[in-house]
């Protein structure tokens, strides 16, 4: 049995302020939608897209104060300092078939402690791809959000909610862009069930994962649309602003400088704003100089991007 991931611990409590105002920070805008659509009669498990690693469940974190749950992939859980640690963050371990089936059993006891975190009112959030991808869109939907959704209703006899959310981020390989968290319509899992004794357990996965499909789907594209007017004043302002922001650019170098050699190292790009977050987290100091510096390197990219 893991650590009770749904106690109170004052600690993380206190941690929260300063990781949801880097999160914040992280992004030149960010909207968060739909939080009247939360049930509060309920166990809660919020299913999102999954597209940018850690920057997800951070993002998820703003939605409340109050603890969420995640699951994660098993082998990050293998060493043992690094599985108390992820506890600490209300982190469980969930394998995957490629794990092998020795990995899979032990998503049984999971399960368990899953439940037990939302017999205590805390939501857990479960990304139902399997995986991430820094692309837009939605991977095949996965049927073990609602095994889990099926056990807690068993074991817990309360109202279970999946919850559709759909997150947009403007840019998946640079940082200080902008941000979108939509939540959908909940999926009442008992009242789905009820309804559709009629078909096999199997296509009544189906149906509810394509039912999430949808939820997901419904609340992508959030994002305003980029205007591309005013080439020849953006171009001026910009000219205008290059020492500017080449002194930003200067001052701010340990963290991009930083940044951009750990993901020279990294095949998988969809850790950009996470390797971001992560230097910037332990630099706070630079923050004033990187902010404006990545956001004049937006515009910049931008402008030159619309003259082409």
């Amino acid at each position: 049995m893991a650590r009770n991931i749904w106690a109170y611990d004052r600690t993380y409590d206190i941690c929260r302020y300063y990781v949801d105002f880097c999160t914040r920070t992280q992004f030149s805008r960010m909207w968060i939608r739909g939080l009247e659509k939360v049930p509060k009669d309920g166990a809660v498990i919020f299913a999102p897209n999954h597209v940018a690693a850690l920057m997800d469940p951070l993002l998820m974190l703003k939605t409340r104060h109050s603890a969420i749950g995640f699951g994660a992939r098993s082998d990050i859980f293998r060493q043992p300092t690094v599985a108390k640690f992820l506890n600490w963050l209300r982190i469980l371990p969930l394998a995957r078939e490629r794990n092998g089936l020795q990995e899979v059993a032990k998503n049984f006891e999971t399960m368990d402690d899953i439940v037990d975190c939302l017999r205590h009112d805390v939501p857990f959030c479960m990304y139902a791809e399997g995986t991430h991808r820094p692309e837009r869109g939605l991977l095949p939907i996965k049927k073990g959000v609602f095994r889990i959704a099926k056990k807690a209703l068993e074991d817990l006899q309360k109202p279970v909610y999946v919850v559709p959310v759909g997150l947009d981020y403007e840019f998946f390989f640079r940082v200080k862009g902008r941000v979108s968290l939509k939540i959908g319509d909940p999926i009442d899992v008992g009242e789905y069930l009820a309804t559709h004794q009629d078909i096999t357990e199997a296509e009544q996965y189906r149906e509810l994962c394509e039912m999430l499909k949808k939820g997901i789907l419904d609340n992508l594209d959030q994002l305003p649309e980029r205007r591309h007017n005013f080439k020849f004043i953006r171009g001026l302002a910009l000219l205008a602003l290059l020492p500017l922001w080449l002194v930003l650019g200067v001052i701010s170098a340990p963290i991009w400088v930083t940044a951009e050699l750990i993901l020279s190292r990294m095949e998988d790009k969809a850790w950009t704003n996470t390797v971001y977050f992560v230097v910037r987290f332990f630099l706070p100091v630079l923050w004033p100089f990187h902010g404006p510096f990545a956001l004049f390197t937006n515009y910049y990219r931008n402008f030159i991007k619309d003259l082409r």
